[in-house]
């Protein structure tokens, strides 16, 4: 046995060294495209949903969303749950929102004739405790973020203001800049009249159609105090999700509903499975594409060899020798395409779009290269490599021996 193979691996190395050099370099350098493209669909599929992730949980839901109980209308008694939900370990941040479905309107020309409107969402924020938990504050794109004791000042989104590219210009207040007056009219009737400090965009629409205020602000216009319409918790590991809403079920939150971000992406979370899914059929593709060129190149090769594999059998040679010898061939190519590939896509690659991350509507995108993609992307190319030298190189040595010597 391993006499034959070394058979094989002796005409596997006459038949490339004595091959055409042009042929063989167009073989390595698919493979090596091949790989790339494996790796890179995965990466830029896995960066965009990374993206979206991290949108969710820096910007909306933080890692953990508390909510009133079902018969509840607020979370009571805010104070005494931060204190102990701060003193846990591995807790980094923690906001309490009160949030008001409310209208604001905008009249650009202060004469009643032509307002825009529209309903959104407000919500307050302590500004401390929001700055440690969020980066809203870090997507001000006019203006400036909101201060403790801002109490006339409104900060909105840019799906609101109607500028800064906005997505929803048309159904905004179609350009409200900073050091515009706003009127917001809160679902408990009450009305009042904001200056626009800042605006922010944050590649979300979901954030981007939402305006803050102070939190003593809105506990001014709603009449309550030390209460909470949801609190979002941030914590240093992600995943870790499940086992501190035990903890904080153990701290007495029993009657609170507790939700991790993963639970509340909701379309984000389909948009995200439809990538994966796209991945999967874009990746399985390339692989084919693989497989066929490693079919081709092998096929071509016992086209041209017919003669010599003719003689080989009449003096002997075991079928499955031949066979070997071609698949070898096979896995050569495959081998150094996805060594050279494996190179090119963590020292080159990888390395420019961590430094130019791409801007996608979702966020700032880099490549997410893991161990998993680049083991899924090897077994694949070499799988299809085997398949693709394997069934030429059978069909050809099983020819008769006086077929295959006439031709």
């Amino acid at each position: 046995m391993i006499k034959d193979t070394k058979i094989s691996f002796f005409l596997a190395q006459k038949s490339i060294r004595r091959g055409n050099k042009g042929t063989l370099a167009m073989t390595i350098l698919i493979m090596t495209l091949a790989f790339i493209n494996l790796v890179f669909i995965s990466s830029i599929f896995l960066g965009i949903i990374h993206a979206m992730n991290v949108q969710s949980i820096d910007n909306i839901f933080g890692n953990i969303v508390i909510e009133p109980g079902e018969d509840n209308t607020y979370i009571e008694q805010v104070s005494k749950i931060k204190n102990s939900i701060e003193n846990l370990p591995g807790v980094t941040g923690f906001s309490a929102h009160y949030i008001s479905n409310s209208i604001i309107s905008y009249d650009a020309n202060k004469d009643g004739k032509d307002v825009k409107y529209g309903s959104w969402v407000v919500k307050s924020v302590n500004v401390n405790d929001e700055t440690k938990t969020t980066d809203i504050y870090k997507s001000m794109v006019e203006g400036e973020y909101l201060s403790r004791l801002d109490r006339d000042k409104i900060i909105i989104g840019k799906d609101i203001s109607g500028t800064h590219g906005s997505a929803f210009k048309h159904s905004s207040l179609e350009g409200v800049r900073v050091g515009d007056d706003v009127n917001v009219k809160f679902n408990n009737g009450l009305e009042r009249k904001y200056q626009v400090k800042g605006i922010f965009s944050t590649k979300s629409n979901q954030v981007d159609q939402i305006a803050f205020v102070t939190e003593k602000e809105m506990e001014s216009v709603l009449g309550v105090t030390n209460r909470a319409s949801e609190v979002i918790v941030k914590i240093s590991e992600t995943g870790r999700e499940k086992e501190y809403i035990k903890e904080f079920r153990k701290l007495g939150l029993v009657d609170e509903d507790m939700k991790t971000w993963e639970e509340l992406m909701g379309f984000t979370a389909s948009v995200s499975k439809s990538f994966g899914m796209i991945s999967i059929i874009l990746g399985v593709i390339g692989t084919i594409v693989a497989g066929v060129t490693i079919f081709i190149v092998i096929f071509v090769s016992v086209v041209n060899k017919r003669r010599q594999i003719g003689i080989l059998k009449a003096i002997g040679m075991k079928e499955w020798i031949i066979i070997l010898s071609f698949v070898i061939q096979a896995l050569f190519y495959a081998v150094v395409g996805i060594g050279l590939g494996y190179l090119v896509m963590i020292y080159v690659v990888s390395p420019f779009f961590i430094a130019h991350p791409l801007d996608f509507p979702v966020g700032w995108v880099s490549l997410s290269v893991t161990k998993t993609n680049l083991a899924i992307s090897v077994i694949s190319l070499v799988i299809a490599s085997l398949i693709g030298g394997f069934i030429p190189a059978w069909r050809g040595a099983k020819e008769s021996i006086l077929d295959a010597i006439w031709g």
